[in-house]
């Protein structure tokens, strides 16, 4: 069986190896994103459950730096976001005009990351078991071997799933760190977020926009995907804080369910029977992040670490990240192939 080789392979086709994607694959680089999950996005993440629609991970967005607003202009003229409010909402209840737009995927944030996956090269629900450094000087690349035995060579890698699993593909395939690079990366650490979606019977009570922040644990955060403008019917996400998430991550479902949705406040409606479900996110966001928008391993082939555990935990600075990680990778491709 004849080795696939490409330019680049990018690990993980969230929001960061996408937009990442599609700068290497403008400058001609042949790129690769894999995906463990069944679709794109990461925590871009939009499911159904009957009639209902939910996102479930990153619920919306701001866009005040300049180069991610120009990104959000041609997201909104293709069709693909839409504005859900404009306020700040304080954990109190109030509701503070900011005049900066909050912005929702226009059918769920999935949305966004199906339509930056459009012309890229991505095969998803292909899990990356072990990357090995490739035999040779140092610019010799990379080889990542999948779970079915299969393998695939790059020059290069730009790697955005979270840091721990990173550190584990990379020890995975005896990849001699400096130590300076492996105490920045096990310096980096995570809150892990349980969400419970819920079909209701009928309007949630939540109100304006849609949403609550309340002040504190259990809860961290709850939307009425209804009211938000995805989903037809009630349907509503709810995040435990950091705490709760940590307290109940084994607890059973049943559990879990009780727990948050009788801590939501004002809820005017039941869940809907066998319309219940709970998502994990082991990795939710940085609790200790790394201080630069990306991360290059030294004394190896081009390599860099992505993702918003480098520049904080929304989606602009996923985006900033993707892009610098970018730069990053086409300065060291150009240097080697000088």
């Amino acid at each position: 069986m004849t080795t696939e080789r490409f330019d680049v392979v990018v690990v993980g086709a969230g929001l960061s190896g996408l937009l990442a994607a599609h700068r290497l694959s403008a400058a001609g680089h042949r790129t690769l994103l894999l995906d463990k999950g069944r679709g794109v996005g990461g925590r871009l993440a939009t499911r159904r459950i009957g009639d209902g629609v939910f996102d479930h991970g990153a619920q919306f967005f701001t866009s005040a730096d300049a180069a991610f607003a120009a990104e959000v202009t041609r997201w909104r003229e293709a069709g693909v976001v839409e504005q859900w409010f404009d306020t700040r909402l304080e954990p109190d209840g109030a509701v503070v005009v900011d005049g900066h737009p909050r912005w929702r995927g226009a059918t769920g944030m999935t949305a966004i990351a199906k339509h930056l996956a459009a012309g890229l090269e991505i095969r998803t629900a292909s899990r990356v078991a072990a990357i090995e450094v490739l035999a040779g000087d140092s610019d010799a690349g990379w080889n990542l071997v999948l779970d079915d035995g299969s393998a695939i060579e790059a020059s290069a890698v730009l790697l955005t799933a979270p840091v721990p699993q990173t550190l584990e593909l990379l020890e995975a395939g005896g990849v001699p760190l400096t130590a300076d690079d492996r105490q920045e990366l096990l310096a980096i650490t995570y809150h892990p977020c349980i969400a419970v979606l819920a079909l209701l019977d009928g309007p949630s009570g939540l109100p304006d926009p849609g949403a609550l922040r309340p002040a504190s644990e259990p809860l961290d955060w709850v939307a009425d995907n209804q009211r938000k403008g995805i989903s037809p019917v009630p349907a509503l996400t709810v995040h435990a804080g950091p705490q709760t998430s940590r307290q109940l991550w084994d607890a059973p479902d049943d559990e879990v369910i009780a727990t948050l949705l009788g801590a939501v406040p004002g809820l005017s409606a039941a869940p809907v029977e066998g319309g219940v479900q709970v998502q994990r996110w082991r990795y939710a966001r940085p609790e200790t992040a790394h201080q630069g928008f990306a991360k290059e391993l030294f004394g190896l082939p081009p390599a860099v670490l992505a993702g918003d555990a480098f520049a904080g935990a929304r989606v602009p600075g996923a985006a900033a990240s993707g892009w610098a990680a970018a730069d990053l990778l086409l300065t060291r491709l150009s240097a080697v192939q000088a």
